[in-house]
């Protein structure tokens, strides 16, 4: 029996926040220098995460993205991560990163079951790299990105956050490049998912902006609906526009804000670092599942409970358009 929410979404995918820690800034994610971290004894060890993702297999989620903050600082994410791949019932691992740590640990992430990489990657100017994510570690990234490549994962998509006045001047060099690596290149609305400030009238830029660039240069976009992946991303070839690998570029436009319909498809609920089962990122609600976890008599009948809970709980739609105040910050809730 699929696991659906009362607006029939069928919920086959879970993201898992493995930490709040990061070894970046980045403008819109961690504006201020100054973070306060979550102790450590309220992070989920990964023996409660594995139990925690049993109970969510064995309720038909199937698919699981390995978040943070940067989940790459986490001392032994990789034998971890071996640990997700072997429950029966896991089809798909997934991995959201900076890759400023790839390099050395790319081969044997993708030995211990990750299947997509996703690598967060704004800008391609040293100096606007160091002002965006306040950390000078452009090269170290492109390493990673070069790393990942070498090390065969299936898919690898790269995202690009829009930010008008900073980055959106590297639109038509990020395709460049991406056609260069041979990956798939996604464009992202900035959300109002850090502080208040962060999001701006000034600063915001719709993909729609952003695809009219593309035509411009390169001509009509021709929709891949096939390409829908886990995610809520658009998918648009461009006719005779390849890879150097000679399969077609294929770029991903990522509207939360501007698409009224990115809502539709939704088949994903978080589980934050600190145990929070969370429907959907764009809403406050929120299910302590860390409050049942570490009872001592805690039954995965009353994991189950959390989860069912949860899922009744997800919401038809996120609340980013009507004024939405972040009530904690994206790497406590999970990329």
């Amino acid at each position: 029996m699929p696991l659906t929410d009362r607006f029939n979404h069928r919920v086959d995918y879970m993201r898992i926040s493995v930490t709040d820690r990061c070894n970046e800034r980045c403008l819109y994610c961690l504006p201020h220098e100054q973070v306060a971290w979550l102790p450590r004894g309220e992070i989920l060890a990964f023996e409660e995460i594995l139990r925690v993702a049993r109970v969510a297999a064995g309720l038909g989620i199937v698919k699981f993205r390995i978040t943070g903050g940067e989940p790459l600082v986490r001392r032994d994410v990789v034998p971890f991560i071996g640990g997700l791949n072997e429950i029966p019932g896991v089809s798909d691992i997934g991995l959201t990163t900076n890759a400023t740590l790839l390099a050395p640990l790319a081969e044997r992430l993708r030995a211990n079951g990750v299947r997509r990489l996703n690598v967060s990657m704004d800008t391609l100017r040293p100096d606007r790299y160091a002002a965006i994510s306040q950390r000078a570690m452009l090269r170290e990234a492109v390493e990673g990105l070069d790393a990942a490549r070498a090390a065969g994962f299936p898919q690898i998509k790269l995202n690009m956050v829009l930010m008008r006045g900073k980055n959106d001047d590297e639109v038509l060099e990020m395709i460049e490049f991406a056609r260069e690596k041979s990956v798939v290149l996604r464009f992202i609305e900035m959300m109002p998912v850090s502080t208040t400030e962060v999001l701006t009238e000034a600063n915001f830029m719709p993909v729609g902006e952003v695809m009219r660039l593309v035509r411009a240069r390169h001509g009509e976009l021709a929709s891949e609906p096939g390409c829908q992946g886990n995610g809520p991303a658009t998918y648009y070839t461009v006719p005779g526009l390849a890879c150097r690998d000679g399969r077609p570029l294929l770029i991903g436009f990522i509207g939360a804000l501007t698409n009224r319909h990115f809502c539709e498809t939704c088949n994903k609920i978080r589980l934050t670092s600190d145990g929070k089962l969370r429907p959907c990122l764009g809403s406050h609600g929120e299910f302590d599942l860390k409050r049942v976890l570490r009872q001592p008599d805690a039954t995965d009948t009353a994991l189950r409970a959390v989860f069912m809970e949860t899922i009744a709980g997800k919401p038809e739609q996120h609340e980013f358009r009507d004024n939405y105040q972040p009530g904690r910050r994206m790497t406590a809730i999970g990329g």
